[in-house]
């Protein structure tokens, strides 16, 4: 089942940096408001799966293209498959996220800090408050049209009553 708002279908995030543990908080921090917002998620921290996608693969430029598109793969299948995608991968050269982006479609770049690159979608001088890079990037998929607006409603105020005048009958509220 594919999600959809508008003309767009689920993105993959890339999450672009100099500090991986920054990145992963601020998108952290955007996996739970399109959480909120009725979106599957999926946070691929290269540092914990570097094990798992880097298997029979050494420290030469040509294994790092190989990692970054497997990075780029695992990302586009699962955005197939209706789940917003985010990667952190400080570690991937602007080539390597270059033949991603070219390669799989439906990809955004975040650029957060220091690290400034031509494949940027959303330019973001890093901030004291993760926070608010959080809030900027989801103003930006609002604005682009890929997430609605506001989150969906889950209950009308009609069931929100009788919710609570059944919980309140229960001895509840």
């Amino acid at each position: 089942m594919q999600r959809l708002y508008g003309d767009n279908i689920m993105k993959t995030i890339w999450f672009c940096g100099n500090k991986e543990e920054t990145l992963t908080t601020i998108a952290e921090f955007v996996g739970e408001e399109l959480i909120n917002r009725d979106n599957y998620v999926e946070l691929i921290v290269e540092s914990e799966i570097r094990e798992l996608l880097g298997r029979g693969l050494k420290d030469t430029p040509e294994d790092k293209v190989t990692f970054t598109d497997r990075l780029g793969f695992l990302g586009n299948l699962l955005h197939r498959n209706g789940v917003f995608v985010l990667i952190i991968s400080p570690n991937a050269s602007v080539e390597d996220r270059k033949t991603v982006k070219k390669n799989y479609s439906n990809y955004l770049q975040i650029n957060i800090g220091d690290v400034k690159d031509l494949l940027c979608d959303l330019d973001l001088s890093l901030k004291d408050n993760p926070k608010e890079n959080a809030k900027e990037i989801i103003e930006y998929l609002v604005f682009e049209k890929i997430i609605p607006e506001q989150a969906q409603e889950v209950y009308s105020k009609e069931e929100e009553e009788e919710i609570r005048r059944r919980l309140e009958d229960l001895g509840y509220v």
